[in-house]
C-alpha cells in the first residue's frame, strides 16, 4: 500500500473574529474574489486594487497576514479593450486557502461561480460591512454616492436598494450604466451614510466623503 502524506497549514485551523467576518462581508460585495482552485479545495482570498490604493492594500493585509503566505505584490498589465492600450499597475494579495473561508464562497457565488446578493444579506451586513464595501468599490458623484454594481443583475440591486433602505433607512435608486446596473444612494442619505461608517474609513477614503 502507498499512503501520501502530507504537511497540513498551521494557518489551517485559524478562525475569524466577528470584526472580520463583518469586513469579509462589505468586501465581497465589492471587489473581493473568493476562490476555489478545484470543487474540494478550501477557499481563498484575493485582496487588489490600483497601485494608487497601496495605502488601503497595505490597510487590510495588516488585518489579514496571519491568514496569508506572502506580501502585497505590484503586477502591471496593458489594457485589452478595444481602443484602450493603457498600462494598469496594480497591487494584490491572497489569502491561503483556508476552511474559513468557505462560507463566503458559498454564500455569494452560485454552482457556475457568478457572484449574486445573499438571501440573508439583511440580517447579517453591519455599519462595518458597509463602510469597507464604500471603501473598496464605491464613489462620490455630485452630492450623492454610488456603489458600483453593475456586474450583479438588476434584481440582485434591487434587492440592494431594499437592504439598504430597511437595515440602515438609506434611500437608493439604481441607474442604468454602460455594463449594467449601479446602485445609487441619494444626496439627502448621504450624511445617514457617512454617520453609520465613519467610524471605521480610513483617511485615504476621506475624500469621497469630502472629509478634511
Amino acid at each position: 500500500m502507498f499512503v501520501r502524506f502530507y504537511r497540513k497549514s498551521s494557518k489551517y485551523d485559524l478562525e475569524l473574529n466577528a470584526d472580520l467576518k463583518e469586513i469579509i462581508m462589505g468586501l465581497m460585495l465589492g471587489d473581493l474574489f473568493a476562490e476555489k482552485r478545484n470543487p474540494n479545495s478550501n477557499t481563498r482570498l484575493q485582496f487588489k486594487q490600483s497601485i494608487k490604493n497601496k495605502v488601503y492594500i497595505d490597510h487590510l493585509y495588516s488585518i489579514f497576514k496571519d491568514y496569508c503566505n506572502s506580501e502585497p505584490k505590484v503586477t502591471s498589465s496593458i489594457d485589452q479593450r478595444p481602443g484602450k492600450k493603457d498600462l494598469n499597475i496594480s497591487i494584490k494579495f491572497w489569502t491561503q486557502s483556508l476552511p474559513c473561508f468557505n462560507q463566503f464562497r458559498e454564500l455569494f457565488y452560485d454552482e457556475l461561480g457568478t457572484k449574486f446578493i445573499p438571501y440573508n444579506l439583511d440580517e447579517i451586513i453591519t455599519p462595518r460591512s458597509l463602510a469597507y464595501w464604500a471603501m473598496d468599490d464605491g464613489y462620490k458623484s455630485g452630492k450623492g454616492f454610488y456603489f458600483c454594481t453593475e456586474s450583479y443583475t438588476l434584481e440582485d440591486n434591487t434587492k440592494l436598494s431594499q437592504i439598504l433602505r430597511n437595515r440602515f433607512n438609506l434611500e437608493c435608486g439604481i441607474h442604468k450604466h454602460t455594463n449594467g446596473h449601479r446602485l445609487y444612494v441619494f444626496s439627502s442619505s448621504k450624511d445617514i451614510l457617512l454617520e453609520l461608517i465613519k467610524p471605521y474609513l480610513i483617511k485615504h477614503f476621506y475624500y469621497k466623503f469630502d472629509l478634511n
